[in-house]
Order: structure tokens, then sequence, then C-alpha cells
């Protein structure tokens, strides 16, 4: 499957929902659906959809925080039927490639549940806290967090240009 990127357009926002809500409710709960759409139509930060061919299959985004050194991965998401084929990965390469290439950063930080937080872990994320339920019953929220050094920064963009030919 051909993947590639550009940047979330209002045209995308249909196919967005319809993203999220295939991930519902195992990794979104239906009422968030108001807040990632305030999310969306706001655009304030940079966000991406992820596409083959003519589908839209993914979408994510990032925000700088107000300290200026940690960036913070948001409302990123595949459509549940494309699970397991490395468009994640994809998506989390689109992300980190550009805050690594584009911003001062030194941190990237994201919040998650205990259902994706191993996705992360197998890309240098670290666990900073655990909140049981703290997304909703049975939704825990995990804290992530990676470092960009020089040397991250370079493997980032090493990683994105050769597995994902940006």
């Amino acid at each position: 499957m051909a993947l590639q990127h550009r940047p979330y357009r209002s045209s995308d926002r249909d196919a967005c929902i319809e993203i999220f809500r295939s991930n519902a409710p195992q990794f979104f709960r239906d009422d968030e659906l108001e807040d990632f759409l305030g999310f969306i139509d706001a655009f304030e930060c940079p966000y991406f959809v992820v596409f083959s061919g003519e589908e839209i299959i993914g979408c994510g985004g990032f925000g700088i925080e107000p300290d200026c050194e940690t960036a913070s991965l948001c409302w990123g998401m595949v459509r549940r039927e494309h699970h397991g084929k490395r468009i994640g990965a994809y998506l989390l390469f689109v992300r980190l490639h550009e805050v690594a290439t584009t911003t001062d950063a030194r941190f990237v930080r994201l919040g998650t549940s205990q259902h994706t937080e191993g996705f992360f872990r197998r890309y240098g994320f670290s666990i900073e806290s655990t909140e049981p339920d703290g997304i909703a019953l049975g939704l825990d929220d995990v804290e992530m967090r990676i470092e960009l050094t020089n040397a991250s920064r370079a493997e980032i963009d090493k990683l994105a240009r050769s597995a994902f030919i940006f």
C-alpha cells in the first residue's frame, strides 16, 4: 500500500470523523468527538492526513506547548480496518519528522491509553505517568515522552527518509 500525506484541509473533515468513529469505543469515547471536531475546526496547529490512493486512512498532528521546548502529539488515529499495516508508524514519523526538522522542541509528549502505549514504546517513548480510568472507565490515561537530541533528530530524519520515503 503506497502511503502519502499532506496538511489537513477542511474538506477532509468528514473522512476524519469516520476515522474517529471507526476507533470508538475502544480507543476514543463517543463523547470525545465534540472535542475532536473543535480541534480540527479551529485548525490552530499542524495537522496531517495520510492517504492511499484517494482514501484518507489516518490523521494526526502536533502542537508546541507554551514552554516552547515540548511538542505534543495530538489526535493521531488510523482507520480501524487499517490497523496493523504500519500506517500508524508512518503517521508517527510524519509528525516526529516535522517536529524534529521544523522546531526547537527538546521533547515530544503524548497522552494515550493502555491499548496503544506499547506501540509508542517501540519507537522510543517512555511512560511518564499512568492514571487508571483517567480518560474514562476502563481507559487509562498514559502520558509518554521522548527526548529530542541532535542524535535522535538525525535518526528520525534518516528513518523517515529511508523507511517512509518523505
